[in-house]
């Protein structure tokens, strides 16, 4: 018979060759993932699955407080062979005793499965249901790097190939970067572009402890456009695995497009690191996919790079108290305020 035991890891080695040697994985389940939570002051829980004393399944769990009560999140997790169950199962319940232990009134994974009838029906069968809004992408763009460059460009949109080729040409540079002072300059760009366009960031803190943590095991780079001497754009990416992560994006005004060559030199480092996929992050479902929808700018620059989308199934929500759906009647309150005050569902 197979002992099935869950423990917690303490060495970051062995969670870390368990991440790294799942497929698919992700940065939000890494080792540096759950340090970068620590600093933020959240409680984390690094669950180990053994099956005969073998490592078969991880899980980072990161509780979140509300003004409604506490919840544990399990960001793109758990990682594990899906064909396996039983790894799940015992996940849920470890994670239900944690979630007694600190007060919490749900759970949420937030697995890194296709959007597909049979993977909600995994859910669904353990009692949980989808969230009301998603939490990381569901629709994701993703482009392929084992092509050769020359090749890659040809797939492009032709006005993308055509700033790749035009902007430096008008003396605009890249630069790629590890240093503090470019992820302070960042931050600043960043709120400056988001009071300019209108949307809103996390603490500028946040930024800057994400990009100490993971630049340190060199997962993440920042990479800024430069003509004269002045930065028009900056760019942060995650580097985990086989794939690479455009996760932050801001420019001075009247500089979108510096965007372009950016992306191509982070493309191009992606393929340097032999990474076989770059991952844009999120883009405008397709029935939204139209002008005057909020997100058609930023969708319609990403899928001129060519690649494709990948839907990803919305994280799911297990209720363990009366007190969920009150959370989940404010959830859909405030997106029924969004949609009020924009015109459109968030997603």
């Amino acid at each position: 018979m197979v002992k099935t035991e869950i423990k917690e890891i303490t060495d970051k080695v062995p969670w870390e060759d368990f991440s790294l040697k799942s497929h698919p994985n992700t940065f939000l389940q890494s080792w540096n993932w759950g340090q970068f939570n620590l600093e933020l002051g959240r409680s984390i829980y690094r669950l180990g699955v053994f099956e005969s004393e073998k490592l078969v399944g991880i899980a980072l769990l990161i509780k979140y407080e509300t003004k409604i009560g506490n919840y544990l999140y399990c960001p793109r997790g758990p990682l594990f062979n899906w064909n396996n169950l039983k790894i799940l199962d015992s996940i849920i319940t470890r994670s239900k005793d944690i979630a007694k232990a600190e007060n919490a009134f749900f759970l949420k994974f937030d697995p890194l499965l296709e959007e597909v009838p049979g993977n909600r029906e995994i859910f669904k069968k353990r009692g949980f249901t989808p969230a009301v809004a998603f939490v990381q992408v569901e629709d994701a763009w993703l482009l392929s790097l084992e092509k050769s460059e020359e090749e890659l460009l040809m797939d492009m949109r032709k006005t993308t190939r055509y700033l790749i080729r035009h902007e430096p040409k008008k003396g605009v540079q890249v630069e790629m970067s590890d240093k503090m002072d470019d992820i302070k300059h960042f931050t600043d760009l960043l709120y400056s572009t988001a009071s300019r366009k209108n949307f809103v960031n996390h603490p500028k803190d946040y930024y800057i402890k994400q990009f100490e943590i993971l630049s340190k095991d060199n997962q993440m780079r920042i990479f800024k456009a430069v003509t004269g001497g002045k930065v028009l754009a900056m760019a942060v990416v995650a580097f985990y695995g086989n794939m690479a992560y455009y996760l932050h994006g801001a420019s001075v005004e009247n500089a979108q497009d510096a965007g372009y060559p950016i992306q191509w030199e982070i493309i191009k480092e992606a393929k340097r690191r032999g990474l076989k996929t770059y991952n844009f992050w999120g883009v405008v479902k397709d029935k939204n996919f139209r002008p005057g929808h909020p997100w058609y700018g930023f969708s319609l620059f990403k899928r001129g790079f060519g690649g494709y989308k990948y839907t990803y199934i919305r994280a799911q929500d297990l209720p363990l108290s009366p007190k969920y759906w009150l959370y989940r009647y404010s959830e859909k309150s405030r997106k029924l305020m969004n949609r009020i005050k924009t015109g459109y569902w968030e997603d």
